[in-house]
C-alpha cells in the first residue's frame, strides 16, 4: 500500500508509505509488490482489514510464508496497538535474513521502521535512517517495475535535507527509467507538493489517466493531500469540486468521500459532511479513515452534543485510531462534558 511517511493511511505508507530478482530467463520483471495477486488487490484496494485476515490465516498455515510476513505488516502498520509493529518488525528482519530476495520483505520491514522512528525519539530516527535507506533501495532494485517502493524511496528523499541523506535532486533521479507516462506524473506531482507548488502539482495530477490499481491508489493520495491543501487555503469551492471528481473516478474508495466531508464541514455544510462520511464508511478503504472522529467534529459543529459524543466515543475504541486523533477526541469530549 502507498504510504504516506508523513502522513496518516499506512495503506494508502503502503497508504506513507513505501520491493528475489525476478528476472529468470525472458521473464517480464514483476510490476506488483506481491505475486499473489489476492494480495496485491487487496493492497492496492486499500482493504487493510481483509488484508490482515488473509495474511493472518496463511500464516497460521504456513508460518515461513514470506509474502503474507510482508502482508500481515503492511495491514498492521497503523494499529493502534504497538505491541503487533513491534512483532512485525522482528519477522520482517528474520525474512529478510532467511530470504533476502523476497523483495516484500525489505519493502515492509522499510515502512515498519519508518513507523518506528516517528514513535519514537530524534536520536534513536537519526541512526535508523540509513537502514530504511538502505532497504527501500533494495526494494526497489529488486522490483523495479513496482511503483510502491519507488514511490517510498521517493518520499523518504523530499522528507530529509540532502545532508544527511535526502533532498530534491535524488527525488528527481527516480524519475529515470520509468516508462509509464502516469507513473511519472505522479512522481512529479509529489515533488511539486514538497515545493508547495500547489499548481503543479494540480496539472500534473490532471494529466493522470492510469487504470493500474496500485497507481490508482498513488492518485487517490495525492489528489486527496491536495483537496486538503485547498480547503487549508480557504479555497473551499475548488476542494469541493476538485474531491467530488476524484470520487467519481473511483467510486469504490472512502478516501476522495474522506476528504470531500471535510471541506462541506468547513463551508458549513455539516449534514452534508456527516452524510458523505457515513457513505464512505461503506466503501474500500474506510477502516484506515478517522470517520467517526470527523463525524463528530461535524456534529459537534453542527450543535448536536450526543451524537458528537457518540461518534467520538467510537472513534476512540477503534483499532486503528491514531494517537493523535484520539487525543483530539478526549479534549472534545471534555468540552461537551458529561452526558445529561
Amino acid at each position: 500500500m502507498v504510504k504516506r511517511l508523513t502522513g496518516k493511511t499506512p495503506l494508502g505508507m503502503a497508504a506513507l508509505l513505501l520491493a528475489p530478482a525476478l528476472f529468470m530467463g525472458a521473464a517480464p520483471a514483476q510490476a506488483a509488490v506481491f505475486k499473489d495477486p489476492a494480495l496485491q488487490n487487496l493492497l492496492d484496494a486499500g482493504q487493510a482489514d481483509q488484508l490482515e485476515r488473509l495474511a493472518g490465516q496463511r500464516l497460521k498455515a504456513h508460518p515461513d510464508d514470506a509474502q503474507a510476513t510482508a502482508a500481515l505488516a503492511l495491514s498492521q502498520l497503523d494499529l493502534a496497538d504497538g505491541a503487533a509493529l513491534r512483532q512485525n518488525t522482528r519477522r520482517l528482519e528474520q525474512c529478510v535474513q532467511k530470504q533476502p530476495q523476497e523483495a516484500s520483505c525489505s519493502y515492509a520491514l522499510a515502512l515498519a521502521l519508518v513507523m518506528q522512528v516517528r514513535g519514537g525519539s530524534k536520536l534513536k530516527a537519526l541512526g535508523s535512517l540509513s537502514r530504511v535507506s538502505e532497504l527501500m533501495q533494495k526494494a526497489m532494485a529488486q522490483l523495479p517495475e513496482a511503483p510502491e517502493p519507488r514511490s517510498a524511496l521517493q518520499q523518504y528523499y523530499l522528507a530529509l535535507p540532502s545532508f544527511i541523506g535526502g533532498g530534491e535532486s535524488k527525488a528527481r533521479a527516480l524519475e529515470q527509467g520509468v516508462q509509464d507516462e502516469d507513473q511519472l506524473h505522479l512522481l512529479r506531482a509529489r515533488t511539486a507538493a514538497s515545493k508547495k507548488d500547489w499548481s503543479g502539482m494540480e496539472r500534473e495530477l490532471r494529466a493522470v489517466r492510469t487504470k493500474r490499481p496500485e497507481l490508482m491508489l498513488e492518485q487517490r493520495v495525492l489528489g486527496s493531500d491536495l483537496g486538503r491543501q485547498l480547503m487549508h487555503d480557504n479555497q473551499h469551492a475548488k476542494a469541493r469540486a476538485w474531491l467530488e471528481e476524484l470520487a467519481r473516478q473511483q467510486p469504490q474508495q472512502a478516501m476522495p468521500l474522506y476528504g470531500l466531508g471535510r471541506v462541506l464541514d468547513a463551508m458549513g455544510d455539516h449534514d452534508g459532511a456527516v452524510a458523505t462520511f457515513e457513505k464512505a464508511k461503506g466503501l474500500n478503504g474506510a477502516e484506515q479513515l478517522a470517520l467517526d472522529h470527523r463525524i463528530g467534529i461535524a456534529l459537534q459543529d453542527k450543535g448536536d452534543k450526543a451524537g458528537a459524543r457518540a461518534a467520538f466515543e467510537r472513534y476512540i475504541d477503534n483499532r486503528r485510531a491514531s494517537a493523535s486523533n484520539i487525543e483530539d477526541c478526549r479534549r472534545r469530549l471534555a468540552e461537551l462534558g458529561s452526558a445529561t
